[in-house]
């Protein structure tokens, strides 16, 4: 609550009326109350932004999967007459890039009310590249032995990558990994209001995949099967037979639809209020897919204050549904309009802090994180209030390679903490730390915004 200024009228004693008929005659403007002290008007509110404009913001971010990110973001914005909010038209380039290989590199067009309609129009066209993306097997039972891709004596794998001494379980650096490039991704989306706080979403997603499954001598690769190959081999991953070191491509076109339901109080860093998507896919040859599958995504979010505003609940609930010939790319893949391509599946920074990235893949998949965050200070430097938010969470994960169910194994869970910073509650610093004693690994994550 906001301080509110009171100003108190200085009444008169009735004295004053006593007093000795030989005092001076006070003039009478001091024998009036003074009234209360104007306030002054407070300044004019900026005009607003009209026309074109032109924005730039740096990016930077680390994580222990992925590396030291960096890029940055160009948005050439059209605020039209200064009425539509947040803008008329954006179009926005990004370039990012980490140490550990993983670009994503996008051109957007965004245009709420497209043509003066309901809808909001949002184009996204990436070039999406991961030189090391994880595959540590399906479902919950797929085991992880760090012993089998570890080596301390990286100099010796120069001149013998499949033998590293003093690890005799040692399979080779490459173990675990495979290399993967969508290039394009396109995602088209349109979402309107429907009635109160309702709208619904209806979407296209087209993938041009080639994967990898071989390193060569100056990336340090083996001469033995990866994880994926193994498994390909097994025959247990569509769109992939592991006989050929050639790479492999899939072509992936779906069509999305979705309802929400959005009661959050402020969108970037809610205090009360929840937010709800239940999200439909399905690709066949008709959409332009090489493979026929269909897929259901349910995301359920809770805000709430408990004592007060400064301390806030939060939980998020994620189940990923598919079946059909999904081909194993996408066994790590959620949906929705929010989820963007790229994120990976449970693991890592967007989805279970603590556990490795993409750590489970399969048809089934179940998410859940749970956070506590308590605004400890908030300060005005230069007029401008910053928040400083401590964040105590829980993350986990289950999956199954199927809807049959048949895979054995446990969910992995994570523990930790964090730090938000937040500008004016838009721009959100995020710091965390995370352990999984059920697979003991441990992550740090510094991105922007809250994980959910």
């Amino acid at each position: 609550m906001h301080p509110t200024r009171t100003t108190w009228a200085v009444v008169l004693s009735a004295a004053l009326a006593a007093a000795p008929a030989w005092a001076e005659e006070a003039p009478p403007q001091a024998l009036e109350a003074p009234g209360p002290e104007p306030i002054p008007a407070p300044p004019p509110a900026p005009a607003p932004r009209t026309g074109w404009g032109v924005q730039g913001l740096p990016l930077v971010n680390f994580n222990s999967d992925e590396g030291f990110g960096y890029g940055a973001r160009l948005m050439v914005v059209d605020s039209g007459d200064g009425t539509q909010k947040p803008y008329r038209l954006a179009f926005i380039a990004q370039f990012f890039q980490t140490t550990n290989g993983v670009g994503m590199h996008r051109l957007i067009v965004d245009a709420p009310g497209f043509l003066s309609s309901p809808w909001r129009l949002t184009t996204d066209v990436s070039l999406l590249n991961d030189r090391f993306s994880p595959y540590y097997g399906l479902g919950s039972a797929a085991g992880y032995e760090p012993a089998f891709a570890a080596c301390e004596d990286r100099g010796a794998l120069k001149s013998d990558p499949n033998a590293c001494p003093g690890n005799p379980d040692f399979r080779g650096l490459r173990y675990y990994t495979f290399e993967q490039r969508s290039l394009p991704s396109v995602m088209l989306n349109v979402r309107r209001p429907l009635s109160g706080p309702w709208q619904v979403a209806l979407g296209y997603r087209f993938r041009l995949t080639t994967v990898q499954t071989r390193y060569n001598a100056e990336d340090l690769g083996q001469a033995r099967d990866s994880r994926l190959v193994e498994d390909a081999r097994a025959g247990l991953l569509t769109g992939l037979n592991g006989d050929s070191d050639a790479p492999a491509s899939f072509r992936t076109a779906e069509v999305t639809a979705g309802l929400l339901l959005d009661l959050r109080d402020n969108e970037p860093a809610p205090v009360r209020g929840m937010f709800h998507e239940l999200a439909l896919r399905g690709a066949t040859g008709v959409t332009g897919s090489a493979f026929s599958y269909w897929g259901a995504t349910a995301n359920l979010r809770f805000y709430h204050p408990v004592f007060d505003d400064r301390l806030v609940a939060a939980l998020r609930l994620f189940v990923d549904v598919m079946g059909g010939d999904v081909p194993f790319v996408l066994l790590s893949a959620f949906s929705g309009v929010e989820w963007r391509e790229g994120w990976g599946g449970i693991g890592g920074v967007y989805t279970a802090r603590g556990i490795l990235k993409n750590r489970l893949q399969g048809q089934v998949k179940t998410l859940a994180n749970g956070e506590l965050r308590w605004k400890f200070l908030s300060v005005a430097p230069g007029n401008q209030r910053l928040d400083f938010t401590l964040v105590a969470f829980l993350d986990a994960g289950q999956a199954w390679t199927d809807l049959r169910f048949l895979d054995g194994g446990s969910p992995r869970y994570a523990g930790g903490g964090g730090l938000r910073i937040a500008w004016e509650d838009n721009f959100i610093l995020r710091l965390d730390y995370g352990v999984s004693p059920s697979d003991g690994t441990s992550g740090f994550y510094l991105d922007f915004n809250h994980l959910f």
